[in-house]
């Protein structure tokens, strides 16, 4: 099973990398979708962290990470609609963006009684519904950890192509996403974004803009600190487990104290393959 989730989110994350161009703009979700979406629990403690999953992946995905997690805090992963075991998207919403799946997620949370604070992880287009989440449900947001991250400027880029992408039946509205995503500021959360080191089917220039895309992301918290996994691929919690482990820790660690992310310290990362990026 694990091997198949691999296959398939590493898959289809390189295409929705190479091949996603928005244009255009829509207004906010009118409404939620019910709260119904398949919400896995476990450990004590807050801030409760939430585990937001790539493209076409379920909760399953993250069950390695949140065993070593739930040992110091809560810990929930969840699955997007028509995923896992949760219910398709309603047939008579609209097609899905990442705003509308950060609404969902919250209403879903809401429903279950885990009412944070959170900090919350995205890896890849988990990562912008992250951003979404942080944008408009910030009075529940402690921290923010973001894993090779999709971002709203990579898909503007004509050389990257347009095609339908689909998660659980149902196309993801791009264009609704990237206006979702138009006017982010995370103020003082504390934030650390991981970039793979790997290219793994990218080329330099590719690689290039990934990596400043996640400058700017780092960018968007005054209390920020951005690593290089030089070791991994766009799968950072298989190739690199214990560095998301670490990060998670630290930004757990500075929503309890309230105190900001350290200066990032090459040796204090390097350990867990992380190596520190300069602002």
């Amino acid at each position: 099973m694990v091997s198949f989730l691999r296959h398939s989110a590493l898959q289809v994350a390189v295409l929705i990398t190479f091949a996603l161009a928005m244009a255009g703009c829509s207004s906010p979700p009118a409404s939620v979708a019910p709260p119904n979406l398949e919400l896995v629990c476990s450990g004590e403690g807050s801030p409760t962290v939430i585990l937001v999953p790539g493209m076409a992946t379920p909760a399953a995905v993250f069950e390695s990470l949140q065993s070593l997690l739930e040992t110091d805090t809560r810990v929930c992963s969840y699955s997007r609609a028509g995923l896992g075991n949760s219910p398709p998207w309603p047939r008579d919403e609209a097609d899905p963006s990442a705003g509308m799946a950060a609404d969902h997620l919250r209403a879903t949370l809401d429903a279950s009684e885990e009412h944070g604070p959170f900090v919350v992880v995205g890896w890849s287009y988990g990562g912008m519904v992250t951003q979404a989440f942080a944008q408009r449900h910030r009075d529940v947001t402690a921290g923010l950890v973001f894993e090779d991250s999709s971002v709203r400027s990579m898909f503007t880029q004509a050389d990257f192509g347009v095609m339908r992408v689909e998660e659980g039946g149902r196309p993801i509205d791009m264009k609704r996403t990237r206006e979702d995503l138009s006017e982010l500021d995370f103020g003082d959360l504390p934030t650390i974004v991981l970039t793979r080191g790997e290219l793994e089917g990218f080329d330099d220039a590719t690689m290039k803009r990934w990596i400043q895309g996640h400058v700017e992301l780092a960018a968007l918290s005054t209390n920020s600190m951005h690593l290089i996994a030089f070791d991994a691929g766009h799968a950072i919690h298989w190739d690199s487990e214990a560095l998301v482990e670490k990060a998670v820790d630290a930004v757990v660690e500075s929503a309890r104290s309230r105190e900001p992310l350290p200066e990032c310290d090459q040796y204090e990362w390097a350990p867990y393959t992380g190596e520190c990026k300069e602002p």
